[in-house]
């Protein structure tokens, strides 16, 4: 799931055997979609780049927007 142009580095961390489960379901459920051959790496940053997204951590970067995202749009910062 490597995005063209996006720097990256490695980590290595010990995961709790229910959390890898999860992550192994996961990648089963993807192989049976669009995304097959899917990788436990692959499963592992979509789940962290959704819920960085999702927390407001990381802007998509995809095309160029900046700024707030329409939930959280409201008159105090309507500048």
């Amino acid at each position: 799931m490597k995005r063209e142009n996006e720097k990256q580095e490695t980590l290595s961390v010990t995961l709790p055997a229910n959390i890898i489960a999860a992550l192994d379901r996961y990648v089963s459920t993807q192989d049976q979609g669009q995304n097959q051959g899917i990788t436990r790496e692959d499963a592992l940053i979509s789940a962290l780049r959704d819920w960085a997204m999702q927390n407001g951590l990381l802007q998509s970067g995809m095309n160029g927007d900046e700024g707030l995202r329409p939930d959280q749009l409201n008159a105090t910062n309507d500048d």
